[in-house]
């Protein structure tokens, strides 16, 4: 709870989503390369050969970072010009990253979150909604006047069967070969899979929040239907909602969120 002091003013819903993005924000991503490349240089002799090597080598150094931290491709800078500015630098200068405070950062992410997902939930249920009351568009902000109020993230919502449920059984295929466990997929599992549609880490960060309906910190068989449903939403190219429709809630959340609310 330290952390939450370090940061006033802002919620807890904000709070968690810095938390989430800090990993795979550009200032870390940068700090991941720079101490790859620091730490394959040698001390004394070969600098120069071994930076030119290196710099040739950048996008294969891009394909392992990406792997061993997973990284979305997106979140990476563009590889030619970054090969440019690296030709001006000396590599043995950089200063490398610091293993315990990236450890630390893994058990912020993997277990302090998951802890504060109560806190963020209790903050949504206190938090007034604005929205149409009655019709078609009921729990919308703007009524009809939605952009794209039939496609993407609003296709079906004048529909009585979940939106969902027509593709859901490609997804139980990925949802099951991915082993839960007690009918749940951890959130490293998760972005394990996540990370491989290559949409940047902010916008699977988004893709989590609204998907993990009753904030526990994992997905079931509904939650990852459901955010498998809105990674093809963007990947066909239309926004996201910045709140969950109702229409989008899985149907077995829909007692327990519309009690909440």
């Amino acid at each position: 709870m330290g952390l939450m002091q370090k940061a006033p003013g802002y919620e807890s819903s904000q709070w968690v989503g810095k938390c989430l993005n800090i990993k795979n924000e550009p200032e870390t991503v940068h700090a991941h390369i720079i101490s790859h490349l620091k730490k394959d240089m040698p001390s004394v002799f070969g600098k120069e050969n071994k930076k030119k090597q290196l710099i040739n080598k950048l996008p294969v150094i891009f394909a392992k970072i990406q792997l061993e931290h997973h990284i979305s491709p997106g979140d990476f800078p563009d590889c030619e010009k970054m090969q440019e500015l690296l030709m001006v630098h000396d590599f043995t200068k950089f200063h490398g990253l610091k293993p315990r405070m990236m450890d630390n950062l893994d058990e912020l992410l993997t277990l302090d979150i998951a802890k504060l997902m109560p806190l963020l939930r209790q903050e949504e249920i206190e938090v007034p909604e604005h929205v149409v009351q009655g019709g078609a568009f009921d729990g919308t902000r703007n009524g009809p006047f939605v952009e794209g109020a039939t496609e993407g993230a609003y296709e079906g919502m004048d529909e009585e069967e979940w939106v969902v449920t027509k593709d859901k059984p490609k997804y139980d295929e990925i949802f099951y070969n991915l082993s839960p466990m007690d009918g749940k997929l951890s959130g490293t599992k998760a972005k394990n899979w996540m990370v491989t549609t290559k949409l940047p880490n902010s916008v699977l960060g988004k893709i989590w929040k609204l998907s993990d309906v009753d904030r526990d910190g994992m997905l079931d068989d509904e939650e990852f239907a459901l955010a498998s449903h809105l990674i093809e939403v963007k990947l066909e190219g239309h926004s996201l909602p910045s709140d969950l429709p109702r229409h989008l809630v899985p149907p077995s959340k829909r007692r327990q969120k519309g009690s909440a609310e």
